[in-house]
């Protein structure tokens, strides 16, 4: 009946290699940093292993929280709290437990420069 289905599993060995992959392309290993990887970084890891293409919609760069003038949203749209760049700036520099969400971006456009990964609203420039 599914037979032209296919399916992807995540496993812990794949973690560990992820975990690697973190290590080298941020020169900085996640146990050293007291980090986790994000939900994003594995959506990537599977997306690049199971699409031909990835658009992705709403994501914004790693310089944008430096931008003068850049614009202030909840970092969780259907709660109240810090807006997104003050979270960012949080988890970036926590002794430990946080995402490297800036250091991810900065990953995800390298990814973007061997992929096909397209980056809109806001659009990324991947040089």
């Amino acid at each position: 009946m599914l037979s032209h289905t296919k399916s992807f599993t995540y496993t812990a060995s794949n973690f560990h290699l992820e975990a690697q992959q973190a290590s080298q392309e941020s020169d900085v290993s996640r146990v050293q940093s007291g980090s986790y990887l994000s939900t994003g970084w594995f959506t990537f890891i599977l997306a690049m292993d199971a699409c031909y293409g990835i658009h992705v919609y709403g994501m914004i760069n790693d310089t944008y929280c430096k931008t003068e003038g850049y614009r202030k949203v909840p970092y969780h749209y259907y709660e109240q709290g810090r807006d997104e760049c003050d979270e960012y700036f949080l988890h970036e520099h926590a002794p430990y437990g946080g995402h490297r969400f800036i250091t991810e971006k900065k990953v995800f456009a390298k990814w973007a420069k061997k992929h096909r990964i397209i980056f809109t609203h806001p659009n990324w420039t991947v040089s």
